[in-house]
């Protein structure tokens, strides 16, 4: 028999750990910084693929635009020098402009594997001449409302 009762259990830790914004920012940008160098080029004339790619780049940029948004509040809020807030708001907007690019360019792609027309954004990847087209208004509008 033993005389020594058994050591009780430790008390498990109910508190939560808690990780500061900036580190959490920092992780989702390293993932999605590596996740956007990660997306390979497709073949050169598969236009379904670049399609997919653009709308992949797309999304990517969008996810990273949040992330900075999450750091932009946290700054705001916690007495954050306002050089710093500024380049927060800066990186903002440069991923949501970075977005619409890459959505812009998916739109353009699918356009030229649908034989559209490409958007006027889509310069040299137009594809206006092959189909025969010369007007550069866009559907539906009229004369003057060019």
């Amino acid at each position: 028999m033993n005389a020594h009762p058994a050591p009780a259990a430790p008390a498990p830790d109910n508190t939560a750990t808690v990780i500061p914004v900036a580190r959490l920012v920092e992780a989702g940008l390293h993932r999605t910084d590596r996740a956007i160098r990660d997306t390979a080029r497709p073949p050169a004339g598969d236009r379904l693929a670049h399609a997919a790619r653009a709308r992949r780049l797309a999304e990517l940029h969008t996810r990273r635009a949040r992330w900075w948004a999450i750091l932009q509040r946290d700054t705001a809020t916690n007495r954050v020098p306002i050089v710093y807030v500024r380049a927060v708001v800066t990186a903002v907007l440069d991923n949501e402009r970075q977005a619409r690019y890459w959505n812009d360019t998916a739109d353009d792609w699918q356009a030229l594997a649908d034989r559209r027309p490409t958007s006027d954004v889509a310069g040299a990847m137009s594809n206006w001449a092959d189909l025969g087209l010369t007007d550069p208004t866009a559907p539906g509008l009229s004369a003057v409302a060019r």
